[in-house]
């Protein structure tokens, strides 16, 4: 299995506020499918990041895709890449 690393920003909607539920409800899921390694917003609150654990990247962005932010745009400027850990280890 592969690391993939999503970054993102937010849209100004209220969406981020009343469909948050949804979303931890979706990295919930992630996690318990082993496909969530960690996930959280930037101190600053403007933007976060999620590590992924998946086949290739078509299944990375499979994962994404069924996210509710990603799914009502309440996320912005995602980017998507696959991330090869060289010192320490995520397991």
């Amino acid at each position: 299995m592969a690391l993939f690393v999503l970054t993102y920003g937010y849209h100004d909607t209220p969406l981020r506020a009343e469909r948050r539920e949804d979303h931890l409800a979706h990295l919930n899921k992630l996690w318990e499918q082993g496909s969530l390694v960690a996930a959280g917003p930037f101190t600053d609150l403007t933007a976060g990041l999620i590590v992924l654990r998946a086949e290739d990247e078509a299944a990375a962005r499979a994962l994404v895709d069924q996210d509710p932010y990603t799914q009502l745009e309440v996320t912005k400027d995602r980017s998507l890449r696959e991330w090869r850990v060289t010192v320490g280890s995520l397991d």
